[in-house]
Parts: C-alpha cells; structure tokens; sequence
C-alpha cells in the first residue's frame, strides 16, 4: 500500500467518542488510544513500538480488540503528540489523517492461507482500504462505519454484524454481499453431547438444566443459527466497484436524511426492495439472485493451536491473550517468538488472541510451547481462551466492579472443568461484546453480578437471567455444572 502525506493530529476533526489514533479518549485511568492495524497485521518492529509506547506514555495495559485492532490504556493528555509520532514513525497510521477512522475493513485472520478458503481477500481488503482513506467523500463515514469480508475461510468471525459485507462463494469466482447483518451460515446438526451430560451428570438446578458448557462453548463457535439473507451476488473483479457503489448510495441517502449514520438506519427508511434497485441502476454489471446462498460453517477454535495451511509444509499457530489483555513485556516476547517463527509476522484476531502464520511445520510445536510460556491460552478448554472482560472499575466510570481481576478469578475456578465463553461487563452496556455471549455476567456491585445465559428470545439483551447478586464463587459453580445456589 502506498504511503501518503505527513500525519498531523490537529487536522482530523474529532466527531465522535470512540477512541482512535487521533482522537484519544478520556477514561477513567487516562486517555485511550486505539490503533487500526491493516487487516489485523503487526510486524515485530511495529510491536516493539507499541511496547515501548505503552510502557513510556501508558500505564502498561495493551488491548487487543474485538475488531482485531490495538488500544493502549492511561496515556496522560499531555502526551498525546508524542504517542501519535511514535506510532505513525513505524507505520501504524493511516495514509492521511483524515483517513483513521475509517480504516474498518475486517477479514478473517487467516486470510491467504486457510486451507478451506474459496478466496484470498487480502488483496481486495488492502485495494479498498486505500480507497477508503484516499476518497475525501468517504471521510464522512461514522467511525463505527464496517465492512468485512469473507474468504469462506474455516477459522472465521461470521458473528460480527457488519453495514455491509462480502463473502466468497464455494469457487472463490464471486462474491455474495449482505448490509447490517452477517453472512448466513449453513446450519449444522446440534453438537454431540459430552460423555459427562450423556451419564446425566452435574447436579445443577432446575433453573439451568438447559445449561450445557459443552454446548454453549461449540454453539458460540461454529453452529450459527443466523437468518441474515444476502441481497445478492456478483463476480469477483466487481467486488471493489460494488463496495464503492454502495459507500456512493449510503451517502447520497444519508445526506437527504439526517440520523442516518449506519446502514441499520438506511434500511429502517428504505426498503431492501427499494435499496436493491436503485444499486441496480448505478451498475454497470449484474447482480445475480442470492436467495438460497449460505456460507459453509466456520470450524470452532480454528485460531487456537496449531493448524495446517494451504501452503504445503507451513502451518500457523494461536493463543489467546487473558482476558485481552497484553503488557508490554508480552509484546516485545511475542515479537522475539514470531522474528523466531516466520521472519516477524503477526496477526491479531476477534477473539482478542494473536495467531503467527507461516511457519514450517516441523518448527510450529515449539512454537506454540513459547506462547503458552507466555501465560497465552491455545486450548479451547482453557476458561481464558474464550472469556472476555471489559476494562471494570480501574479504568471506566460506568463499571461497578473490578471485572479484570474477577475475570482472572472466575478462569481459575472453571480450570478443571468444562470451559464455556463468560462474558463478564461492568455495567450493562456491554462495551467488550458485540452480541451477548452464551453466558454473561453484568455487574450489580463490587464482585457480584446478575448471570443470564443467552437465549434469542430473551427477556433481556444478555438472554434469560439464572441468578441475581451472585460472587464469582457462586458463578464458577453454576458455569461448571456442579451445583446450584441452594
């Protein structure tokens, strides 16, 4: 990707509180910078920068993000410049200043070397992030503006609502596209039941006798129920021109209709009908009919481990960070394992882990031990593989307990059991998670929470609630199946 113009803070207009390169956001431990890497990369150099920065001018804390990106916690107002020098000096910035926010194209992370993909999109995604960033009328994109697309890989986020997304068909010859939902998924048989849920073990109350951790751990992963409909095909070499051709309409649209900021809000005033046609009119290439297309499931915890590539004799290997979280001497020891495993490449995933491609296969074992060295999670039993924890009451106003050390302690109770993916939140905006996990813990005050386990029909945004006001012991215990609250 070509590098363009000098990056100067003071001339990207700050328009909205999500934190970014530029616009670094006031929390309750400092200000937070987010840094948008490009499809999820990171060389080591680029990692040892975000070490050092993180270690002179924050308080440590490096955050890997649903959207596969960075933040760096506690940085003080006044050193702002200096951050955002640093961090564009080793290339983590955009192309202009204008062009940061919306730097949101998501791919899945082992883009170019799954063995199941149907297409490499990697570059389609660097072609239209240049675009993006190049194209002034796309400056007035919101920051929260996403685009993904899907290689068909195994190891995919297909969970992630997206305004508008893009995924390859079996024969990687064209592309289906959908707007404000995900691709949907083929529907699998329910997961065979585990030897322990089989003898009718567990103990736990009534309440919860639809609980299965098993269950929920693989049905988070890999068994989408999602009814998300695709508007249409089109060939790959229109892929580009239909994504801008779209970006060209959300924007005529939305300027004739204020509120109108995501593609969510187009299509509660607009018709799909209506949104199909007028697309139609402005292209010069057809659109084929979608009605019946379904991605191929993604298998669960392909990031986790290690896994073959497609290129023969190379495989990668995936660990995830606890709780999202790195410190900078976890980064600049990560950096020394993949300069060790593959010449220096990393990539960050949506599960908040860190996946290095590349790597001969008769190296790839030892490589793995090295991140587990790391405390890095790479079996998907481990609690901390799949748990996710927003900042808690060290560093947001609105957290009402320490969500970062209950996480920490909610994983060690569950060691010996079944893992299920928790989420645990500070408060009830649920800042760390997209879409409500199988189980969600919402704070009520310091080291007690609500449980709700999640079911489409609700009641609430988390699901059903199971328990009120519970500790974490008393979460750990109902999570494992092991008993009930009475």
């Amino acid at each position: 990707m070509r590098k363009l113009g000098v990056i100067e803070g003071d001339r990207v207009e700050r328009r909205s509180a999500c934190p970014g390169l530029f616009r670094m956001t006031p929390a309750r431990d400092g200000r937070i910078c987010r840094v948008k890497l490009s499809c999820g990369r990171l060389s080591t150099e680029q990692a040892r920068t975000v070490a050092d920065v993180a270690d002179r001018y924050g308080n440590g804390i490096i955050e890997i993000t649903n959207r596969a990106n960075l933040q760096l916690r506690g940085i003080a107002g006044s050193d702002t410049d200096a951050v955002i020098l640093a961090l564009t000096d080793a290339g983590l910035g955009p192309l202009v200043p204008e062009g940061d926010d919306i730097r949101n194209v998501m791919v899945n992370p082992t883009a170019g070397i799954d063995e199941a993909l149907a297409s490499d999109t990697l570059p389609l995604a660097e072609k239209l992030l240049e675009t993006l960033q190049t194209t002034p009328a796309y400056h007035a994109l919101s920051p929260k503006f996403s685009i993904l697309l899907d290689g068909g890989e195994a190891c995919a986020m297909v969970r992630h609502t997206s305004d508008i997304w893009l995924a390859a068909t079996k024969d990687g010859k064209a592309f289906a596209f959908g707007l404000a939902s995900c691709p949907p998924v083929e529907i699998c048989p329910s997961p065979l039941p585990s030897p322990r849920e089989e003898r009718g073990e567990g103990g736990i109350d009534v309440a919860a006798s639809s609980f299965s951790p098993r269950a929920a751990r693989q049905g988070d992963e890999g068994h989408s129920t999602t009814h998300n409909s695709s508007f249409g095909i089109v060939t790959a070499e229109n892929a580009h021109a239909l994504i801008t051709a779209l970006l060209d309409l959300f924007l005529e649209i939305s300027a004739d209709h204020s509120g109108i900021v995501r593609m969510k809000h187009l299509l509660a005033e607009k018709s799909a009908s209506d949104m199909l046609e007028r697309l139609k009119a402005r292209l010069p290439f057809p659109i084929e009919s979608a009605a019946d297309w379904r991605r191929a499931p993604p298998r669960p915890f392909e990031h986790l481990g290690v896994r073959r590539q497609r290129q023969e004799g190379f495989a990668y290997a995936g660990a995830a960070a606890p709780l999202g979280r790195l410190t900078p001497q976890d980064m600049r020891a990560l950096a020394d394992i993949a300069a060790r495993a593959n010449g220096g490449q990393i990539r960050l995933t949506p599960w908040q882990s860190v996946l290095l491609p590349n790597i001969p296969a008769d190296r790839v074992c030892g490589i793995l031990d090295s991140l587990n060295a790391l405390g890095l999670a790479s079996e998907p039993g481990d609690p901390l593989a799949s748990m996710i924890a927003c900042s808690g009451s060290n560093g947001c106003v609105s957290a009402l307990a320490d969500t970062q050390a209950d996480g920490a302690r909610l994983a060690q109770l569950l060691k010996n059991g079944e893992a299920t993916p928790v989420h645990l939140t500070g408060c009830a905006k649920s800042c760390a998670s997209i879409r409500p996990a199988p189980a969600t813990l919402v704070a009520v005050e310091p080291g007690r929470y609500d449980l709700f386990l999640r079911e489409p029909a609700g009641p609430s945004r988390f699901g059903r609630l199971l328990a009120a006001n519970i500790t974490i012991e008393e979460a750990a215990r109902l999570l494992s199946g092991r008993g009930s609250l009475s």
